[in-house]
């Protein structure tokens, strides 16, 4: 793969390209290692996936049932009311009808997930941003998210906690503030999509008591397939009773039913799931910690913040590292109130974060000795 054509690939407004298209892009000689895709490396187990194969026929050949029956199994999962729950075809689904259904102005934080900076955009939907800070470790305080959203009128606040792709949080006592703080607001979304992994409380039960709280869920991190689509939503009665009206019939499909279906029967193994991520987190942040010039941010999610020394660029480092070491990351250029010096490196396990480091170790050694002929000359 040449510059040019690395460049190209990766030349997107806001998400990175398909792990698909890099692979068959890509002429590294042997498998990649993603640390791009944040995605929980310990379920499904094998006898899951042999259970999907056995009847993979049937899957295909009839309709999947509808979205009551994956309410209930959602349920049986979350501990959460079924008729607070609104199933989806991933969180993108219901991220883009919550937009669509806004008024506006839309707060948010950034960086962020860039859906819920892109959409409102394209919806031309007011949209107004508080910029996280590198001096506070990117968390916010309550206080600067309502004074912001008042002086701007904010009819709509997204907060995702923890954040994407900084792995800050707030705590289940901060959300119910906001919500008390906030509670003439048309909605107050929470995008849960990364909490599995954080030893912090859902927002989803408390969000069913009030009147203007969504939760948003992405489960393909937690069940280890973003292929298979799924999420939900999770808000009080009347409003999940709407949402579910305004979705298609059969917006989940048979493979992904048959999955949330499943997956009731290995509860033990999908939970103890998230405390092996939590300690390939801890282990990989130990580890990049040894990098010179590298700047670590606190993350309660499968992905860490990090931040590259001065004049280190972020592309030319992810193209060395994909064509030289088959190294798949996240460069954080195109996220709004980000920028090239900073990743988005999702937790991996324990040889393949000996790699990168070990990778990133060499780069970092060349680059500063490149920097410094450079400035000799």
């Amino acid at each position: 793969m040449s510059n040019e054509t690395t460049a190209d690939l990766f030349n997107l407004r806001s998400h990175n390209p398909s792990y698909f298209s890099v692979k068959d892009s890509c002429p590294y000689d042997g498998n990649l290692i993603d640390f791009c895709i944040p995605v929980n490396l310990h379920f499904p187990p094998a006898e899951m996936l042999n259970r999907i194969r056995d009847s993979l026929s049937e899957i295909l050949r009839y309709y999947p049932d509808y979205a009551d029956v994956h309410a209930n199994h959602i349920a049986g999962l979350t501990g959460l009311n079924p008729e607070t729950i609104v199933p989806s075809n991933g969180s993108t689904e219901i991220i883009t009808k919550l937009c669509q259904q806004s008024n506006g102005p839309i707060v948010t934080s950034v960086p962020t997930f860039s859906r819920w900076t892109d959409l409102p955009t394209e919806l031309h939907i007011p949209l107004c941003v508080i910029q996280r800070s590198r001096a506070r470790q990117f968390r916010l305080h309550v206080e600067e998210i309502v004074d912001h959203c008042r002086r701007v009128n904010a009819r709509t606040l997204v907060i995702s906690n923890p954040n994407n792709p900084t792995g800050a949080w707030f705590t289940l006592d901060q959300i119910q503030e906001l919500a008390y703080e906030l509670n003439d607001l048309e909605s107050i979304i929470i995008d849960e999509s990364f909490l599995d992994f954080a030893d912090l409380k859902s927002a989803a039960k408390f969000a069913a008591g009030t009147n203007n709280m969504i939760v948003v869920k992405s489960m393909g991190k937690s069940l280890g397939w973003h292929g298979v689509r799924l999420g939900y939503a999770a808000t009080n009665k009347e409003r999940a009773t709407k949402l579910r009206k305004e979705l298609p019939l059969w917006n989940i499909n048979g493979l992904a039913a048959f999955i949330l279906k499943t997956v009731l029967c290995y509860q033990n193994e999908y939970f103890e799931s998230f405390a092996k991520v939590a300690t390939d987190r801890i282990y990989m942040m130990t580890q990049l910690s040894t990098v010179e010039g590298l700047t670590l941010f606190a993350s309660k999610a499968n992905f860490l913040f990090v931040e590259l020394p001065t004049g280190c660029s972020g592309r030319q480092l992810r193209d060395r590292l994909l064509r030289n070491y088959g190294l798949l990351i996240r460069e954080c250029s195109n996220k709004i109130g980000s920028s090239e010096q900073y990743l988005r490196l999702a937790v991996q396990r324990k040889d393949a974060v000996d790699s990168l480091v070990r990778a990133l170790k060499a780069e970092l050694t060349s680059t500063a000795i490149e920097s410094k002929a450079v400035s000799a000359a």
